[in-house]
């Protein structure tokens, strides 16, 4: 059954396919890894390839092959970092291919600080200038900054998650793709935000209407995971067959998210084999659900989505932990797992959301027959 749902997922999600590590080396010239801290570091760098640093025409960085990380064998392909203030020029970031491997889960592809004029980060005009990566650390790392604009990113395998928002306000994702397999949270998320408001998932309104926006299939972790996050819209968004669970709001902090004409299906541990020991993917966690509410999450929206789950796995959707954890490796047993996770907050709305049994939310009103998020 599992296998069967991943093929139909691969094909709804061919336009967002990552290219291969042969067209990551090849898509753009190749340049060294890029570290600007000042206004003067944008004529230094020999990487902006058009515009003077203003509004109207921003810097532009790219396209470029990044063959090695900043530090040879882990750090970042591109930083920009205004921690100390001396960065007053604009900017875009376009068609960045990390074409290298990085095992450090905290090694960002891309890494903006304290930037907060409006920027975009986004591939080129055609398929051989994607910004992307297969088999590095996190994608796009963005901390205390805001007014930034994600769109049409492709991050594989990544040992991180796929985006990282830190104390970051006013950002938007569109058009991309997130699979990320790293075994502790967040280095398996597709998008993991923390402390972080104002943000809009997927849309768009370039956004196609027939496909997901975000795709977060099969990560290892959750598809989004946002933490003391709040005033968030995610639209037609999948979170399909991720190893551990499909939408995670935490914390009192998170509020006023709205999660509209999305899914999570197929949520669950696999039973793999590594080096002759049979292990789980997926974190080991009382959250194996499609959509999860915990530590006084409240006051989120949940409208025309539609949230899956296997029989005998988590729940489709549940205020708080389980309690147990499913051990695929034992025929996909309830293994007891302490402390719970505490309880969703009050004033969590669904409305013609679909779901199949076991839920456990408490006063979750039946389910819709007929969802635009499935």
């Amino acid at each position: 059954m599992r296998r069967a749902l991943l093929a139909c997922i691969a094909v709804a999600a061919g336009p967002l396919a990552l290219p291969g590590p042969g067209a990551l080396a090849d898509a753009a010239p190749r340049h060294a890894a890029i570290t600007i801290t000042s206004d003067q570091g944008f004529l230094s760098c020999r990487c902006v390839t058009a515009g003077n640093g203003t509004a109207a025409s921003p810097y532009v960085i790219g396209p470029w092959t990044i063959t090695a990380p900043s530090g040879g064998t882990s750090g970042w392909s591109v930083k920009v970092d205004d921690s100390t203030g001396q960065i007053s020029a604009h900017f875009t970031i376009t068609g960045i291919a990390s074409a290298y491997k990085d095992a450090n889960p905290s090694d960002p592809a891309i890494w903006l600080v304290g930037i907060h004029t409006p920027t975009q980060i986004t591939s080129g005009q055609n398929a051989s200038s994607a910004t992307a990566a297969n088999g590095d650390g996190t994608g796009v790392r963005l901390d205390g900054s805001s007014n930034i604009a994600l769109d049409n990113l492709a991050y594989n395998k990544m040992n991180g998650p796929g985006v990282y928002l830190n104390g970051s306000a006013d950002v938007t994702i569109n058009n991309s793709k997130f699979k990320s397999l790293g075994s502790t949270r967040p280095d398996g998320d597709g998008i993991y935000a923390v402390n972080s408001s104002y943000l809009q998932i997927g849309t768009g309104a370039d956004c196609p209407h027939n496909s997901p926006c975000i795709d977060t299939t099969y990560d290892n972790g959750f598809g989004i995971d946002l933490v003391n996050t709040h005033n968030v819209v995610i639209n037609a968004t999948t979170a399909s067959s991720n190893d551990t669970g499909g939408f995670l709001l935490d914390g009192p902090g998170t509020y006023q998210v709205t999660v509209e004409n999305s899914h999570a299906t197929g949520i669950g541990p696999i039973c793999v084999t590594v080096n002759h020991q049979r292990v789980n993917t997926g974190y080991y966690s009382d959250l194996q659900n499609s959509l999860s509410l915990v530590h006084g999450a409240h006051g989120n929206t949940f409208l025309g989505d539609t949230f899956h789950i296997p029989s005998g796995t988590g729940y489709s959707i549940a205020s708080g932990g389980n309690g147990f954890f499913i051990d695929a490796c034992a025929g996909y047993a309830r293994q007891p797992f302490t402390p719970a996770e505490a309880p969703a907050g009050a004033g969590n709305a669904f409305t013609t959301v679909c779901y199949n049994q076991p839920a456990d939310y408490p006063g979750l009103p039946p389910s819709a027959t007929n969802c635009p998020g499935s």
